[in-house]
């Protein structure tokens, strides 16, 4: 069993049993699929996206970026993110050793968690498609 040392004063030498784990989707439980790129580029224009990219080298915060444009143009946004999700629905893999992970956590009653910005319908095909439980506690945009 997975252990890890308990804080607090008082705590050496005692081992507290892990409770649970939170994952992600993109690049943690499924293979990316999604040109997130070409994503970003048809959503902020390719002189924004430039722009951003060059002041955020290590990633853009697409939906940083929409929050305060107007409902109009921000509603278009979320048209084109949500194309290019329906996209990789299509393409959804599940990285190699994940199920074999979920179902060792499961087994032992080690609580899983969803963080993600993925739509439910994402989510929804993951859990059935690869038949991990959907019993796994889910925060996504769409819920």
């Amino acid at each position: 069993m997975t252990t890890l040392p308990s804080a607090g004063a008082g705590a050496v030498g005692r081992k507290s049993r892990l409770r649970g784990v939170v994952f992600d989707m993109d690049g943690t439980l499924t293979v990316p699929v999604i040109d997130f790129q070409a994503m970003y580029r048809a959503v902020l224009g390719e002189d924004d996206y430039l722009t951003i990219k060059a002041s955020n080298p290590s990633g853009i915060d697409i939906l940083y970026h929409i929050e305060n444009w107007s409902p109009e143009k921000q509603q278009r946004a979320y048209e084109i993110i949500a194309d290019f999700e329906r996209q990789g629905l299509d393409r959804l893999q599940i990285m190699p050793g994940a199920s074999e992970l979920c179902g060792f956590l499961e087994s032992t009653n080690i609580k899983r968690g969803l963080i993600t910005r993925n739509v439910k319908a994402a989510v929804d095909l993951f859990h059935s498609r690869f038949g991990v439980s959907s019993s796994m506690l889910k925060c996504t945009k769409g819920s």
